[in-house]
């Protein structure tokens, strides 16, 4: 018992030593877009494109730009790929999956 009273000791010593990640203030490469109110109005003009559920919403970036990809399994079995821009909220591309056929 007192052994794990030890160990316990340890490893909080360990996890309080080790350093904390932060942002750098001054670094801008990497900023969120200043608010996410596109992220839904994106998924309603994408579900309404294509009615179905969407399965998966994922925020991607690549430096200072930043979009929502939403996957939908569309009513007619169909499913779609729709990327749409968080700085505008407009939807940029749209793509169907293709099962493969033998």
């Amino acid at each position: 018992m007192e052994s794990d009273r030890a160990f316990v000791r340890g490893l909080l010593i360990l996890v309080a030593l080790l350093p904390v990640a932060s942002a750098d203030a001054n670094d801008t490469d990497y900023r969120l877009p200043p608010n996410k109110k596109y992220i839904k109005p994106c998924q309603e003009e994408a579900l309404r494109l294509h009615p179905g559920v969407s399965d998966e919403l994922r925020v991607l970036h690549s430096r200072r730009d930043f979009w929502v990809r939403l996957d939908i399994q569309a009513y007619d079995g169909s499913e779609w790929l729709v990327l749409c821009d968080l700085a505008t909220g407009k939807i940029i591309g749209e793509q169907k999956l293709i099962d493969n056929v033998l």
